[in-house]
């Protein structure tokens, strides 16, 4: 393997935007990738692989090269230390002449602390030893560890499953069925996709698998009238208009205006027109749309540690008092959004994190407070065990006012 001065350089200027400047990891990278026109797909490659396995890797590789990341000389042991761990032998460059590549191999191999082995802080790793058990918490760590695969939501309203892989195979793009996940194909290589006419008509959107589970857990139906109160970007609002067919009326709410924004755009390109209404939720809102709902899902903000694969920076980003914020916010979201719901009606909550603590514990303190509400179904979703983000989902009856 050649190594390139320039790729490595770029490398460094990313990691100083994402540990140095406290930037998002995913974003810097993109950014990155599109301001180097000139780069092939072997160099973007290598630099993407490089940036995400460092950033998921820093504990460990900070422990096997005795570094900090955030100094200049850290920087290039981690890059030493990913290089040694793949078995790729570093070029003769003043930069790498201190490095024992022999001591880092024996770190790893006499290496038996679990925290570092899967390189998460020492408060998270006891936080999910308690709250979900060692083994499984070691199993779901290992899962988290991996690279995220690229899974497609075929559109229903404008194709199905097996033309889209038919599209695709024209364009050298081999897809897969996912069990239990109908709408899914994922990419057998990954690939750049979204400069594809299909993608471009609106044939599909890129969606994890877990997520996809969201809208057929919810129950909507042909005609009904659906919230969406926190929409984000609207991944689950066009899968819920989906399986609406277009019928009915889905009104989406988020606390911010750019991803509304952005949930219009895509709603133009799949030909969606049952969203009725995008707007910063307030509590004018809550109090217009007063018992309203047929379903009300709050894809509630969390710790989004069931992301991990795709969003590895963010475990250098929580602590244990940021969860206990985001707690707040969950528990006074399901406490003052669920006015919007009709009796008879079906209150949807849903995290992308796989604490307790965010998902079953929230949902009892809301039972406990709201006796007109009666426990229909959850789901949890752990990514040792599914191709996908990890997820938890609660469907919950309003009975009475």
């Amino acid at each position: 393997m050649k190594w390139y001065p320039n790729l490595i350089q770029a490398i460094i200027s990313a990691l100083n935007e994402i540990f140095n400047e406290s930037k998002q990891g995913d974003k810097v990278i993109v950014r990155l990738l599109k301001s180097q026109k000139k780069w092939g797909s072997r160099d973007r490659k290598f630099v993407s692989q490089v940036l995400y396995d460092i950033i998921r890797w820093k504990r460990l590789y900070a422990y096997l090269t005795d570094s900090d990341i955030k100094t200049p000389e850290g920087k290039w042991k981690a890059i030493a230390a990913w290089a040694v761990l793949q078995n790729i032998d570093l070029p003769d460059w003043e930069s790498f002449k201190s490095i024992d590549m022999q001591r880092i191999m024996d770190r790893y191999k006499n290496l038996d602390n679990q925290a570092i082995l899967q390189s998460v802080p020492n408060w998270l790793y006891e936080m999910g030893q308690q709250a979900i058990d060692k083994e499984q918490w070691n199993l779901e760590l290992q899962a988290l560890n991996k690279e995220a695969p690229i899974v497609l939501r075929v559109n229903t309203l404008k194709t199905d499953k097996e033309s889209l892989q038919k599209i695709l195979l024209k364009d050298d793009i081999s897809t897969r069925s996912i069990p239990d996940c109908p709408d899914a194909l994922m990419l057998e290589k990954r690939r750049k996709i979204t400069h594809l006419k299909a993608y471009q008509k609106g044939l599909f959107e890129i969606q994890d698998a877990s997520s996809q589970l969201v809208a057929p857990f919810s129950g909507v139906q042909k005609g009904m009238t659906v919230i969406d109160a926190c929409a984000g970007a609207g991944g689950k609002t066009l899968h819920l208009a989906g399986i609406m067919q277009n019928t009915g009326r889905i009104l989406a709410y988020d606390i911010y205006q750019s991803k509304l924004d952005e949930l219009q755009k895509r709603a133009r390109r799949n030909r969606i027109n049952n969203i009725v209404e995008t707007a910063v939720i307030s509590p004018e809102i809550i109090r217009k749309n007063y018992e309203k709902a047929d379903v009300l899902l709050l894809d509630a903000p969390c710790s989004s540690l069931g992301t991990l694969r795709r969003k590895p920076d963010l475990k250098w980003k929580l602590n244990p008092d940021k969860i206990k914020q985001i707690n707040i916010i969950q528990k006074d979201i399901i406490n003052n959004y669920e006015q919007m719901l009709k009796p008879g009606g079906y209150l949807i909550y849903v995290t992308c994190s796989i604490l307790p603590i965010e998902n079953q514990f929230v949902v009892k303190d809301f039972l406990l407070r709201h006796k007109n509400y009666k426990f229909v179904d959850e789901k949890t979703i752990d990514p040792s065990q599914f191709e996908g983000d990890g997820f938890y989902m609660a469907k919950l009856l309003k009975t009475t006012r």
